[in-house]
């Protein structure tokens, strides 16, 4: 979508710029501001369609259907709370080693 708006708003810039080429009326002041216009779409660019053009595209993950749907992610979300405290007091997920004095 961004795309689109921007090729739309860089077409719109070149055919005005050579309207008033055309026309004879493309002075200083048209130049200055028609620069300004550039380097905002410039920028636009940048932020907005080149991340969406080069960035990766995760494939959509079908949501669960159904009218159990808030149950499913309550139910795992509680489980997952539950288990943080067995989890902590695991002996095996942290190796700690005795302090050596000498």
């Amino acid at each position: 979508m961004y795309a689109k708006i921007f090729w739309t708003l860089s077409a719109a810039t070149l055919a005005t710029s050579a309207l008033f080429a055309v026309t004879g009326t493309y002075t200083p002041m048209v130049g200055v501001v028609l620069g300004f216009w550039a380097f905002g779409l410039i920028f636009m660019g940048m932020i907005s369609v080149l991340p969406s053009t080069i960035g990766h595209h995760t494939p959509a993950v079908p949501d669960k259907a159904g009218p159990n749907r808030l149950e499913a992610v309550m139910g795992s979300t509680s489980q997952a709370i539950r288990n943080i405290g067995s989890d902590l007091a695991a002996s095996s997920a942290v190796g700690v080693s005795k302090a050596k004095l000498h």
